[in-house]
């Protein structure tokens, strides 16, 4: 800093004597060098420093205590800024817009309007008109606008260590070849893109013989496989969960990690939830190994090694065609004979479930559906259709052609790429946004054979483990700064625009094939555009194109049902394979690989908003772990947090273990996407890279591994929540149907007036709304994507793992989720959790500087310029949900400044160090809504506000609104029978009311 604006506090008051009373500061630093200095850093550097008059210096000192007050400012050089001309029509400053596009993971498009300041994308929320979101969203489309402004995103094209122009690019591969493309070959992310399509059709007649292949570690072709045994043809199946009564899920997160599973939750949501005593609801059994949120949400769950369950569905077949008598039409006697065999595999402490399952599906009938996850072998998938079309399921399950593209007879998998590569046969490489040198099977070795090809190209965001192995990369442009289409898993076509333009000059996959198409001139828009007029036409295209960019998707495009028919041959050798298979032997441990429910295969590993995301069901934030049963535990003599070696097929990864309630016996389960090693700086170190052991043949579960503990090696994990019990304490209430109907009112108890020394405070006069909120625990996955979109909504910054650690977490909305019964085996309930908004809230007569305060529409208020941080408030809170900015979290991580910035809501303020924080019910959503009413001279409408949280929920189990908009849900549902207030016997009357659990249990299966 310059010298002549250092005017330290002490210097103002040098050579006074005795007592010199001031007023203010402004008088206090009134002196002729401070003018000078003020002078200096007005804009344009000039000005009359003597001329400086006690107004113009009120003001200046205004606008600078912000700036290290008053005495710390350097001069700084003027920068002149260009107003608009002519204003957009569509831009009003102050005013957000909302864009509708979609994001495309591993070829399934989800539709989601992103919220737009003055051309800064800022939120996501779902696209009500799209049937892959219905207006809600997962984590990952909450938290990709915070991966566009990704410091760690890589910034210019290169070819070796030198930066290379897209030029040199096109001049280098534009050209034509003289092998016909022999040589040539392609690495693509699965996708339905349309125009990908007819892109790779155009490659492929400049290069016939060029190959392509289609990799996503997470996704599986197994279903399609499964299909292609049970119907002929790789169908997709499709579900509709809300005319489904019983549900068998086998291995299948349907709920959380499978494909479409954001509808999929609201459907089920819709026929689970219970309005009364006399109502109904599905039922859902659920066989997995380790527990899942679709598990969670189980009335019947069998935990059971992944190898286990291929025998568990066949038995359920058997006892559903040969004991029920359901009948899929001719299936062949010997299969029949098979599956008698297969039943008598299953464990005879298996066999009641069994039993039961298979009567409760047959009584279900139409009504009945079987699912099966991506990770069992094409034999089940084919079981699950036999079962299905026994069932005549056809209302909750029927087929449809596949969305995703293909290379028909150019397509190659993994495996013969890399084989190719060995033999010399690939000259040049082009891998689009796919980091196989991290994703690919072991077995493979595919990041030292990347070397050996001699031209290597990779788009990708990153400069990553696959950038490191190339000598081109070019940058990739950003979901939300890309033009292209896509499919939704239902196959709705999808529009991609940009809302911004390309921060560092990315490219699109579409913009390199048509390099190699021999087209390089034209841009990704106009790609996109020419390709719909090719296929669209008509003179009224213009008006098509508008109208479906406007709403993200084309209309009337889903893939129609097929007609598809058994085929008894095909079903017959599913139960042949399933026969032949050999048992797992009884002692044998099995590894489990899953997607991570954050970082997914590894792409979002450098999103601190997801690293710091609690695991929906283990709490484990910043890190990956081995998990395992409590008896395994107990087997291997090992506890939370020791680090084990686990070997599998001569190849060990260290990794701590977490000892995980309702895991399956005999099985670790390792979560993919850690252990990164690229140049994204904030995943570099963070957990283990289980890709390690992941081999093609065994890609989603393998038996015969061994797990030694190192002796004294502990690792410290970051767990958001260490208590899973309730301690008989009412805050999470469930109970079985049955006992609801029998004890309606088993809630009263935990609800209504209580006696208080507090008077009734009311603002006579006011004529406001009061806001509440409604949460539905029969309905709530856990699935977090409502703690991310508060985190986007309101500026909550990410701490870091030594601050989760210290419990130091930040997220205003946090998901407890609570155990019961048997360890082994135990019942949960997930409690969404934040301010309640309570009416006599113990933490406002507290604050010494009346910070806390309760607003005439019955806000808990926080003013953070009161704030002088001495936590009393939070002391007093029975429910912990307020946070306290223990350091300044922007100038402590350089991942919540820089860029980040640009992620912000400016209707929100950013807290600072030494200030309490916590929901306040999207308060700027509320007056923007009064406001709105107010020029428009009207009351607030029912459902006009909406909370991020609400907002988000895929099921809907949370409903804000008004208490005076009684015909609205979250009023409708506060006068159910069960519903109840957390911690009722303080006497805070909070806002905020539960609807407790209610679990529809099979009677048989009840335990005495």
């Amino acid at each position: 800093m310059a010298d002549r604006t250092q005017i330290p506090w002490s210097s103002a008051l040098d050579g006074k004597t005795g007592k010199a009373y001031w007023r203010s500061l402004a008088e206090l630093l009134e002196t002729p060098e401070l003018r000078e200095a003020a002078a200096q850093a007005l804009p344009g550097g000039e000005g009359d420093a003597g001329a400086l008059n006690r107004r113009s210096w009120l003001k200046l000192l205004g606008a600078s205590m912000a700036l290290a007050g008053v005495s710390g400012c350097n001069a700084k050089p003027a920068d002149k800024i260009v107003p608009y001309v002519t204003t957009p029509p569509e831009v009003t400053p102050g005013i957000l817009r909302y864009y509708a596009t979609s994001l495309d993971l591993d070829g399934f498009a989800t539709g989601i309007l992103v919220e737009n300041h003055e051309g800064r994308p800022t939120k996501v929320e779902g696209n009500p008109e799209h049937p892959a979101s219905l207006g809600s969203t997962g984590v990952y489309e909450q938290a990709m606008v915070l991966g566009l402004y990704d410091r760690h995103r890589a910034r210019a094209a290169r070819r070796g260590p030198a930066p290379a122009a897209w030029e040199a690019f096109v001049e280098q591969f534009g050209g034509a070849r003289d092998d016909r493309g022999a040589g040539l070959r392609f690495v693509l992310r699965p996708t339905g893109s349309p125009l990908t399509l007819d892109l790779i059709g155009r490659v492929q007649e400049r290069h016939p013989a060029a190959r392509f292949t289609f990799h996503a570690p997470a996704r599986s072709p197994h279903p399609a496989r499964g299909a292609e045994l049970a119907f002929g043809a790789p169908l997709q199946a499709q579900y509709d969960f809300r005319t489904a009564d019983v549900i068998l899920a086998l291995d299948a997160d349907f709920l959380a990690s499978m494909p479409f599973s954001v509808p999929y939750s609201r459907q089920f949501a819709e026929r689970r939830r219970i309005g009364s005593p006399t109502g109904t609801m599905n039922r859902l059994y659920v066989v997995e190994p380790g527990l899942s949120p679709t598990g969670s949400m189980a009335d019947h769950r069998l935990r059971r090694r992944p190898s286990e369950v291929p025998a568990i569905a066949a038995a359920i077949a058997a006892e559903l065609l040969l004991a029920e008598g359901a009948r899929p039409g001719a299936v062949p006697a010997e299969a029949l004979g098979a599956l008698g065999a297969l039943r008598a595999r299953v464990r005879a402490e298996d066999r009641p479930f069994v039993q039961a399952l298979a009567r409760d599906l047959a009584r279900g009938g139409a009504a009945s559906v079987v699912v099966v996850g991506e990770r069992q072998p094409p034999a089940v998938h084919a079981i699950a259709h036999l079962m299905n079309t026994a069932l005549q399921s056809d209302r909750a399950s029927w087929a449809t052609r596949g969305t995703l593209i293909t290379g028909g007879g150019a397509e190659q998998d993994l495996a013969a790429l890399a084989d190719e590569i060995r033999r010399g046969a690939v000259d040049t490489l082009v891998i689009l946004e796919n980091n196989v040198a991290y994703t690919a099977p072991a077995d493979l070795e595919l990041a030292a054979l990347l070397r050996a090809v001699r031209s290597r190209v990779y788009l990708g965001l990153y400069e990553d483990e696959t950038a490191a192995a190339c000598d081109w990369f070019v940058p990739a442009a950003h979901d939300l700064e890309a033009w292209g289409d896509a499919r939704a898993y239902d196959g709705t076509i999808s529009l991609i625009q940009p809302l911004i333009e390309p921060l560092f000059q990315g490219r699109t996959a579409s913009e390199v094939l048509t390099v190699f198409a021999g087209e390089p001139r034209r841009s990704a828009r106009e790609l996109l555009r020419g390709a719909w007029s090719a296929r669209r036409g008509g003179a009224d295209f213009d008006a098509f194109w508008e109208e479906a960019l406007r709403r993200g998707l084309v209309e009337g495009t889903a893939a129609p049902r097929e007609n598809a028919a058994l085929r008894p041959a095909g079903i017959a050798a599913a139960l042949t394979q399933l026969a032949a298979a050999a048992p797992t032997p009884a002692g044998a441990i099995e590894i489990a690989f899953s997607a991570d429910a954050s970082v997914y295969d590894g792409r979002f590993a450098n999103n601190p908003w997801l690293l710091e995301l609690p695991d929906p069901m283990t709490k484990l934030t910043w890190d990956n772990a081995a998990l395992v049963s409590p008896g395994t535990a107990e087997a291997l003599g090992v506890e939370s947090e020791d680090i084990v070696d686990v070997e599998l097929g001569g190849r060990t990864l260290s990794i701590p273990v977490l000892v995980a309630p309702g895991h399956a016996d005999g099985t670790v389960s390792l979560n993919l996407g850690y252990g990164r090693s690229g140049a994204e700086s904030l995943a570099a170190g963070v957990g283990s890279n289980a890709y390690r052991l992941r081999t093609s043949d065994a890609p989603f579960f393998a038996a015969g591994a061994s797990v030694r503990k190192r002796p004294g090696e502990k690792h410290e994990l970051a767990l958001t929540q260490r208590h899973f019990s309730l301690h008989g304490r009412p805050i999470a209430l469930s109970v079985p149907l049955a006992v609801y109907r029998e004890h309606p009112g088993f809630t009263e108890a935990f609800k209504g007036p209580q006696p208080s020394l507090m008077p009734q405070v009311s603002a006579p006069g006011v004529p406001l709304g009061q806001w509440a909120m409604t949460i539905d625990l029969t309905i709530c996955t856990g699935c977090s994507a409502c703690v991310v979109a508060c985190q986007a909504e309101n500026n909550i910054l990410v701490v870091g793992k030594d601050e989760v650690l210290k419990s130091r977490e930040m997220h205003w909305l946090r998901i407890d989720t609570y155990y019961s019964g048997d360890p082994r085996d135990p019942g949960v309930v997930h409690q969404p959790m934040l301010c309640q908004h309570c009416e006599k809230a113990p933490c406002e007569y507290v604050c010494p500087v009346n910070a806390t305060t309760h607003s005439p529409d019955g806000l808990n208020e926080m003013t953070y310029n009161r704030c002088v941080g001495t936590r009393f408030c939070s002391n007093n809170c029975p429910y912990k949900v307020r946070r306290f900015n223990w350091f300044d979290y922007t100038e402590l991580h350089a991942f919540n400044d820089g860029l980040a910035r640009l992620q912000r809501n400016p209707d929100v303020t950013v807290r600072e160090r030494g200030v309490m924080e916590k929901c306040t019910y999207c308060v700027q959503r509320i007056r923007r809504a009064e406001i709105a009413a107010r020029v428009e001279q009207r009351e607030i409408r029912p459902g006009e506000v909406v909370t991020a949280c609400q907002q988000a929920c895929p099921t809907r189990a949370i409903q804000f609104g008004s208490l005076a908009h009684k015909e609205t849900e979250m009023v409708a549902w506060r006068e159910e029978p069960r519903s109840f207030e957390v911690l009722h016997d303080q006497g805070t009357r909070p806002r905020n009311m539960y609807l407790a659990r209610i679990d529809n249990e099979n009677p048989e299966l009840v335990k005495p």
